[in-house]
């Protein structure tokens, strides 16, 4: 006869494990060498993709931002640098100003 105790912690673990695996992958992706943010590794650059993550802007934007000569850049052999300080520039320059009613 099974106790209903160990039937709760069954159904508990079937249930809580696939959610503490993803939990743990994420947390994983986050903090890996390639997806670090430049606050955690100490960087004054960033790529775009960590532009991108930093100022939760698309890739396509921050390229396109680039492109526009909106957001300075540099190509660094194949690779485009953007000073964190420029994005940091580029995000407070134009604040939203909200009126009120």
């Amino acid at each position: 006869m099974i106790q209903p105790s160990n039937l709760l912690a069954e159904a508990l673990t079937v249930i809580l494990k696939p959610i503490v695996i993803e939990a743990v992958r994420e947390a994983m992706k986050l903090y890996s060498r390639e997806v670090m943010p430049a606050e955690l590794t100490g960087k004054s650059f960033l790529t775009v993709k960590q532009a991108a993550e930093t100022s939760g802007l698309g890739v396509s934007t921050i390229r396109l931002l680039i492109r526009k000569r909106q957001l300075p850049a540099q190509r660094v052999g194949r690779r485009v640098l953007i000073k964190k300080r420029d994005l940091e520039i580029f995000l407070e320059s134009e604040p939203i100003r909200l009126v009120a009613p």
